[in-house]
């Protein structure tokens, strides 16, 4: 199952705050290009950009330290064949976002401090201080048990990002019609994992859960 280029058309692009120091993976929030695009509001903050951050073959995280604004969004790469959980010490205010094998995410940070993020055995240290202006992307769309969407339609603007949360019991990938990758990849959430997600073209996409077929949503892309 792939990973970012689906769901997510778009989220910010990278690269963006100060740094000191693709498919074929699960889930995730991108575009059909592979670049993450534009997302996001708060006035006139650049709320449009992400850091870059990556997950080596051997495990390790790059950039090893890294300075973000409050609200700002940091783009991971998994390029390894292990699962990893991004946990951040003390909490960060981070969503519970699991990375699968070869997996991209656009991942937001709301909560100024010095905070020491690891993925498996590695380790990052992010100092976040000032603020972007950057909000909490909403609305929300939810998976819930038994299996369905809620709200089982949603209407959100071009290139504006959202959240999906996946508070059902079980992992699912989400495939749309029509794709919005164009590639046939599908966006997956493990059990509890919550995404960053958008679209950049207008329109209608139906939506259901590869796992199970009757949990569908239609989500109406409008103009931005």
């Amino acid at each position: 199952m792939a990973a970012l280029l689906t769901l997510a058309a778009c989220a910010p692009t990278a690269p963006a705050a100060t740094r000191t120091g693709s498919n074929g993976g699960n889930g995730g929030g991108g575009t059909a290009t592979g670049q993450p695009a534009a997302g996001g509001d708060g006035g006139g903050a650049d709320c449009a950009k992400a850091s870059k951050v990556t997950i080596g073959s051997d495990g390790s995280i790059s950039p090893a330290k890294l300075s973000l604004k409050k609200g700002a969004f940091i783009f991971v790469t998994n390029r390894s064949d292990a699962v990893h959980e991004l946990v951040a010490s003390p909490d960060a205010g981070l969503v519970t976002s699991v990375l699968g094998k070869k997996e991209k995410q656009v991942i937001q940070f709301p909560e100024t401090g010095r905070f020491a993020v690891s993925a498996g055995g590695a380790e990052m240290h992010v100092t976040v201080s000032g603020d972007s202006g950057c909000g909490t992307p909403e609305p929300t769309l939810t998976i819930k048990d038994g299996y369905a969407f809620s709200p089982s339609e949603l209407e959100v603007a071009a290139t504006a990002n959202f959240t999906v949360v996946n508070k059902s019991g079980s992992a699912h990938g989400i495939l749309c019609d029509p794709d919005p990758g164009g590639n046939g990849d599908n966006t997956r959430l493990e059990k509890g994992e919550t995404q960053i997600l958008a679209l950049d073209k207008p329109g209608t996409y139906r939506c259901h859960s590869v796992q199970h077929p009757d949990a569908k949503v239609a989500i109406t892309v409008t103009s931005r």
